[in-house]
């Protein structure tokens, strides 16, 4: 229990359902297993704690299916733990500016049920943010999904091809224009003609990187990640961001 509000944890999706993590140890392992899987002994060395301390919060972890463990097939008098959860959403701030503009967003729009209904994404980006809730890889997921039930409907003879598709079908769906900055690298910027805070622009841009990601990957075979992203603009309304082919190691 707590005797306030929570105001510092991540959110997490399991397979046993939505678990908040507010405990700063448990929050640096998951951290630490997004890369790689890692012992007890590995996860001691990397955060200072005790082998002691970190068991009582790996146990805990594993119950609560955030991570799941194995026998080490080199040693199995020790555990391998690795990551099986996926991060939705993190707590920062509230903003009653971000609050405002959401309002804004709706009532410049509340007459005419069509517009209502195209401005309902950016309304909820920005009302997670008035909240106090960055849910950027939360719509990155979705964004993926969005594209993975196109079922490689977008997919091109070529990488431009299939960009070119994407971006036209990303204008049509109404969440503000997709142009290509670059193709080597990949460098996309979104658009979009209504003012945002910063962090509700990032959310929106996370679920293009993530539906652009998931074309290019059903078209080309290779997953793509995105390796860098920037919010600009004075209305914070342009969103750039770099998608690059990874060859992931694998993880042992």
């Amino acid at each position: 229990m707590t005797d306030g509000p929570l105001t510092d944890f991540e959110l997490y999706y399991t397979k046993n359902g939505l678990v908040q993590v507010s405990n700063d140890v448990r929050r640096r392992i998951l951290r630490e297993l997004t890369d790689k899987n890692l012992s007890l002994t590995d996860l001691s060395k990397i955060t200072g704690k005790a082998q002691s301390t970190l068991s009582v919060h790996l146990d805990k972890m594993v119950s609560e299916g955030l991570i799941a463990a194995r026998d080490d097939p080199e040693d199995s008098r020790r555990k391998i733990y690795s990551l099986v959860s996926v991060m939705l959403a993190y707590s920062k701030p509230p903003s009653d500016e971000a609050m405002t503009m959401a309002l804004n967003s709706l009532t410049d729009v509340a007459d005419d049920p069509v517009k209502t209904r195209d401005t309902l994404a950016r309304f909820m980006f920005l009302g997670f943010d008035a909240m106090g809730l960055s849910v950027g890889p939360m719509a990155s997921m979705l964004g993926s999904i969005h594209a993975m039930a196109l079922g490689g409907f977008l997919s091109g003879d070529t990488i431009e091809d299939t960009v070119a598709n994407a971006r036209d079908y990303y204008r049509k769906m109404g969440f503000g224009e997709a142009s290509v900055f670059s193709l080597k690298p990949l460098t996309i910027i979104i658009k979009d003609d209504v003012p945002f805070t910063e962090d509700s622009a990032k959310s929106l841009g996370y679920y293009a990187s993530g539906f652009f990601s998931k074309v290019l990957e059903d078209a080309t075979g290779k997953t793509y990640d995105m390796v860098s992203n920037e919010v600009f603009g004075s209305d914070f309304n342009y969103f750039r961001f770099v998608l690059e082919p990874v060859a992931k190691n694998p993880i042992v």
